[in-house]
């Protein structure tokens, strides 16, 4: 801690992501501190690569033309009052020093202190995985990217040019990116496929006695006219489409990866506790095992508990900044920190308009029905209540032909 000149102590937190761990951190450490922040006792920095937050639930409507780039996109700003948002990027911690180095775009590298820190920095796409990955093939998870492809194909559905898109991943977001790319071409009247290409089955993460929902996802990508490949292994992406696994070239105008992670390492962080994975080990308050002040969510943390670990998803992650909020909080009040327990509340898949799979604690539903819960619980879960609205209006209302592409700053001015 510092001392300002009234000579009152400072807690000083700095959170690494404004994704779902940041967001939700800050708001849980607000509600905690509330008293504690507005003496200036407790100071927070946000520092994220962008100025919004990104919200990944929708892609595949963005993708399919339902939905306008800039409602995935809310500024940072807004939603964190009394926190400094640093449009920039972590680029090394020191942990003796207690200090991250900062580097914000037209600017020298800066250090910022922290008396805490939360790492929700995410992952990052599997490159190193996936030979021709980068060169060759596309990618969703930075909105960049997003926008990249969404771009590419809005221009090539705009001039009518004969498209088949491969879609690597048989998880629930390859799934949907595959449906609602088939969705566009049927209802838009373009020619082209839409090859599907996953490692194992459809959906095979479920459990058995989730097999009906797997049944119905398979049955309505077939429905769509998605070809599927499944057991079959992508060994790299080159210029004109997918290596298989034993020679073949699946041909594509465009490949799509939309399955697996890679973690990577913030310099300065070696040391720290990682499962095999690459993910930082955390106690069961979501403090890096061994660190009395660094904590860790999301992707960038494998988080164990009784109810066992915790999956990579956004609402996982969602709870997981809560818990470190409220922690740092508690920790700022001296009061006694409480672990982290979350047992889920379901899962969820689009399958084109009006058709999804929906799972909630053990009761399952399909068609619209699903289509529904699944529109109404993402959009509860945005991090802006207008935001939400305007997406369950927008979704709602008959699809109308997508917009030109938005770049992302022009996005972002939109979303202001």
């Amino acid at each position: 801690m510092n001392a300002p000149g009234h000579g009152s102590p400072v807690t000083r937190v700095v959170v690494v992501g404004g994704g779902y761990v940041g967001l939700d951190a800050c708001r849980a450490l607000r509600r905690g501190a509330r008293r504690q922040l507005a003496q200036g006792e407790v100071q927070v920095t946000v520092v994220n690569p962008t100025p919004y937050h990104t919200f990944h639930g929708f892609t595949g409507e963005a993708l399919g033309g339902q939905l306008a780039l800039t409602r995935t996109l809310t500024p940072l700003k807004p939603l964190l009052p009394g926190a400094v948002v640093v449009q920039g990027t972590v680029t090394r911690v020191d942990l003796t020093m207690q200090r991250v180095q900062v580097r914000v775009p037209g600017a020298d590298a800066t250090w910022l202190p922290f008396d805490h820190l939360i790492l929700g920095m995410g992952s990052a796409d599997p490159f190193g995985r996936v030979p021709g990955l980068r060169e060759h093939g596309w990618t969703l998870k930075r909105p960049q990217d997003m926008q990249a492809f969404r771009a590419q194909v809005g221009a090539r559905f705009a001039a009518r040019t004969p498209t088949t898109i491969n879609v690597i991943g048989g998880g629930y977001a390859g799934v949907e990116m595959a449906a609602a790319l088939r969705e566009r071409q049927r209802r838009e009247g373009l020619p082209g496929d839409v090859h599907l290409i996953s490692a194992g089955g459809v959906l095979d993460t479920l459990p058995p006695e989730l097999a009906g929902l797997r049944a119905h996802a398979r049955a309505s990508l077939e429905a769509l006219g998605v070809q599927l490949h499944e057991h079959t292994r992508v060994q790299a992406v080159e210029p004109l489409g997918a290596r298989l696994e034993g020679g073949t070239l699946r041909r594509a105008d465009l490949t799509l990866l939309a399955a697996g992670i890679a973690h990577t390492t913030l310099p300065g962080t070696e040391e720290l506790p990682r499962d095999e994975r690459g993910r930082l080990l955390t106690d069961e308050f979501l403090r890096v095992t061994g660190c009395h002040n660094v904590w860790a969510g999301g992707d960038a943390a494998c988080v164990r508990q009784p109810l066992g670990e915790s999956p990579a998803n956004a609402l996982y992650a969602m709870k997981h900044g809560l818990c470190i909020g409220r922690n740092v909080a508690r920790s700022v009040r001296r009061l006694p920190l409480r672990p982290f327990r979350y047992g889920g509340l379901g899962q969820s898949a689009s399958l084109g308009r009006w058709n999804a799979i929906t799972e909630l604690r053990g009761v399952t539903f399909t068609g619209p029905v699903a289509w529904l819960m699944r529109l109404l619980f993402f959009t509860w879960f945005m991090p802006s209540r207008a935001q939400g609205a305007r997406v369950l209006l927008d979704l709602l209302r008959p699809p109308v032909p997508p917009h030109a592409p938005l770049t992302v700053p022009e996005a972002m001015s939109a979303a202001d």
